[in-house]
């Protein structure tokens, strides 16, 4: 498979094109949709692991737009056997489809422009991805964003520190989670939590 190549170590002046259209993003009209993406990584430290997939799914308090979703496999520079067993991703499997993590970033920014990210433990998501676009020599992600796990946590007075995996919400709301580790499996039964969270809100 051929990989493009960017010179994403660029001045200042001269970042590249998708990059300055996300950022022109923001001085457009809000989104109409919500974005609830989740990250596979080869394992939790922002610094020295990456990204193994992205997902990303468009929803509406109302509609979940399926149709409106992206999956991204990216090529592996390093493989954690440990955690092998939890996502499944294997570099055998992501040969076919799989992009340099530039491209995928680059695609990633595309499919969201100026839309609230939605996410469970979102904070970790958006590190891996700024890690990301900064060894590209560009800046970080500048939408809002929304954690499933804190929303949850805040409805139900629950103490900061307890932590409330994405398996128990789906308990919690009797989702079935199917494709659960997987990027765009993830993102999809996120995007149904927060918009059950959005129904408890409104109430």
């Amino acid at each position: 498979m051929i990989m493009a190549w960017f010179n994403f170590k660029t001045s200042t002046k001269d970042k590249p094109r998708f990059w300055e259209e996300y950022l022109l993003s923001f001085k457009s009209s809000a989104s109409p949709y919500f974005v609830a993406f989740d990250c596979e990584t080869t394992g939790l430290d922002i610094r020295k692991d990456r990204l193994l997939s992205i997902g990303a799914v468009r929803f509406t308090a109302e509609r979940i737009q399926v149709h409106q979703s992206i999956e991204l496999m990216v090529h592996q520079t390093k493989v954690n056997h440990d955690t092998i067993a939890i996502h499944g991703i294997l570099p055998s499997t992501t040969q076919e489809a799989e992009l340099s993590e530039q491209d995928a970033v680059k695609q990633l920014l595309e499919f969201i422009g100026n839309s609230p990210l939605v996410g469970h433990h979102i904070r970790f998501d958006v590190a891996i991805i700024d890690q990301a676009l900064k060894r590209m020599g560009l800046g970080k992600l500048k939408n809002k964003t929304y954690d499933t796990n804190l929303l949850f946590k805040q409805q139900k007075h629950y103490p900061v520190e307890q932590n409330i995996s994405l398996d128990d919400l789906c308990a919690h709301f009797q989702l079935k989670a199917e494709n659960r580790h997987t990027a765009l499996g993830d993102a999809y039964l996120t995007a149904l939590i927060h918009q059950r969270l959005t129904m408890i809100h409104e109430r």
